[in-house]
């Protein structure tokens, strides 16, 4: 088993796309019989459900470096905000809004010009700041 708990097939020595060891990851394998060709380097096999060990065709794609890392990127979640002065709607991250709701912060602003806004056009005093954003959740 490799360090990402892929399954490792040996015994492949004379086989094209197997490494040195004569071993080759059995998701290439399965890609490689369906399509009925070698892979390129260059093409990688990813798991849909993300898990290593399900190699069923119905479970891989093929995708090359830049999509495969697109599909793994972790994107920050994010939650849409009322502005507490103009209405608008805007967005935060997720985790951003949790803390500041955490720490006591009620309303939200789409950005510093409504708060300066709705503090009368005067920058409020540092107790009067919301110490974490600006907005009310939805």
């Amino acid at each position: 088993m490799s360090t990402w708990n892929y399954i490792q097939l040996s015994g492949y020595h004379n086989h094209p796309m197997a490494n040195n060891n004569g071993v080759i990851l059995e998701h290439r394998l399965v890609m490689a019989k369906y399509l009925k060709r070698m892979l390129k380097s260059t093409e990688i096999v990813h798991h849909i459900n993300n898990n290593p060990r399900d190699n069923r065709i119905e479970n891989l794609m093929l995708t090359n470096c830049s999509e495969h890392s697109s599909k793994h990127a972790t994107r920050a979640k994010t939650i849409i905000l009322v502005c507490a002065f103009c209405g608008e709607e805007f967005e935060r991250r997720y985790r951003q809004v949790v803390t500041k709701i955490k720490y006591g912060q009620k309303d939200f602003y789409c950005n510093r010009s409504c708060m300066a806004k709705h503090f009368g056009g005067k920058r409020p005093k540092n107790a009067e700041i919301p110490q974490w954003s600006k907005g009310t959740a939805l």
